[in-house]
């Protein structure tokens, strides 16, 4: 059986996909982006702050351990069944990715992808 409720969708930055923050704030714009959110993880918000300007959506930095299946990431998705966030957590990806998260598990895509 399916889950009922819409997927959350969460597109994972690392810092090091910060390096452009105008051009992903481009490309995240038709994502309709609702939050930004930062793992404590991350050294320097002044990129995570300026990419949810860019967007015109709330920054929410120092969010704690927002790896997967972790208590914050978790919270995030419950909060925003539905609606795309950004999250910004350590890795080495420069890359952004799309996670699906729903009830039936997780999936991840491309930005380029037409999910």
């Amino acid at each position: 059986m399916s889950d009922l409720q819409c997927a959350a969708r969460i597109v994972v930055v690392t810092p090091r996909g910060l390096g452009d923050v105008t051009w992903l704030a481009s490309e995240l714009h038709r994502e309709r982006v609702q939050a930004v959110y930062a793992a404590d993880d991350v050294p320097d918000t002044g990129p995570v702050e300026t990419l949810a300007e860019d967007l015109g959506v709330p920054c929410h930095s120092g969010r704690g351990d927002l790896e997967d299946g972790s208590d914050g990431l978790e919270d995030i998705v419950d909060r925003h069944r539905g609606e795309t966030v950004v999250v910004v957590r350590g890795g080495a990806a420069t890359e952004p990715v799309l996670m699906l998260v729903d009830a039936d598990g997780t999936s991840l895509h491309s930005l380029d992808e037409n999910v």
